[in-house]
């Protein structure tokens, strides 16, 4: 497949969205990796340098996929690496607002609100690594 040299990292709590994604991007030929919270996913990323992270907000505090986004941008290792971040923090807070990339606050490359639509999710992985 054209895909499996990519490797694609999960950073979310949410074991069955982990599954369900985990499942979606092997049938496309991705390689994928997971993490349950912000420091194991930091360090997976450290040792595997995927191409592209999907990453939760809300995990074992509010913000913390926020602090993670800026941890990766801060390694030069892997600042290149592609984020997509996956929340649903806009309705779980009632926020009167949407979050937008931004290079120094939020540095990811694109934002989705849960629920994703799989063909939405692959559409933006393939617009960002191939």
């Amino acid at each position: 497949m054209k895909n499996e040299n990519k490797r694609i990292l999960i950073i979310d709590d949410d074991k069955y969205f982990v599954q369900s994604v985990r499942d979606l991007l092997t049938s496309e030929g991705y390689s994928v990796i997971y993490a349950y919270n912000g420091s194991e996913g930091l360090d997976i990323a450290k040792g595997e340098h995927p191409d592209l992270i999907i990453l939760d907000v809300m995990m074992a505090h509010d913000t913390e996929g926020f602090e993670v986004s800026r941890e990766v941008d801060k390694n030069p290792e892997l600042k290149n690496t592609k984020i997509i971040m996956v929340t649903g923090i806009t309705k779980e807070m009632n926020l009167p607002f949407k979050f937008e990339p931004d290079k120094s606050w939020l540095p990811v490359d694109e934002i989705m609100e849960k629920p994703v639509a799989p063909d939405d999710l692959l559409k933006a992985i393939r617009s960002k690594i191939g």
